[in-house]
């Protein structure tokens, strides 16, 4: 099905100001896959929507608050990753794979922002934290983590909030 140009608009917009492509998808009632595929041909045209990104959230929020805002996605992004494994059905040796290549971004990610960031090296502590206890839940207590799990976005953002200044 062809899509106006005002959608694409549209999904690029709620994109440049923060909302998950998928999201930005979902809203404009396009599927993700092709989102994802206008986004990469603006791309190749010279359109980097993630650069437009970068530059909406400097001039709306400055560098302060952009960097309280890298954390939290990112955050984020590493708890929705873990959760969607979860249900995944992907084989198992496929999830440890994809865990240790999340877990190592996360490492590198905290250790470099903590270096460039050094207000935020105890919200680094914080979200491995809650990371370190949601592993220790889902080999001990699967049970525990699935009551936890839609409580952690909200922790997430808490932490971010208390530790990110």
């Amino acid at each position: 099905m062809a899509h106006s140009q005002e959608t694409r608009d549209k999904v690029r917009q709620l994109y440049i100001e923060g909302m998950p492509l998928n999201g930005a998808a979902v809203t404009c009632g396009v599927s993700y896959d092709t989102a994802r595929d206008w986004k990469a041909k603006a791309q190749s045209k010279g359109d980097d929507w993630d650069t437009a990104r970068a530059a909406y959230r400097i001039s709306e929020q400055g560098m302060d608050d952009l960097n309280k805002q890298l954390v939290e996605d990112f955050a984020r992004q590493v708890i929705t990753t873990t959760r969607e494994l979860e249900n995944s059905t992907i084989p198992a040796a496929d999830k440890a794979t994809v865990i240790a290549q999340l877990s190592d971004a996360y490492a590198k990610f905290s250790k470099s922002f903590a270096r460039l960031n050094p207000q935020f090296s105890g919200l680094s502590v914080a979200l491995d934290t809650l990371k370190t206890i949601a592993d220790h839940l889902r080999l001990h207590d699967p049970a525990a983590l699935k009551a936890l799990q839609p409580h952690f976005e909200e922790v997430g953002a808490t932490l971010g909030k208390r530790y990110g200044g």
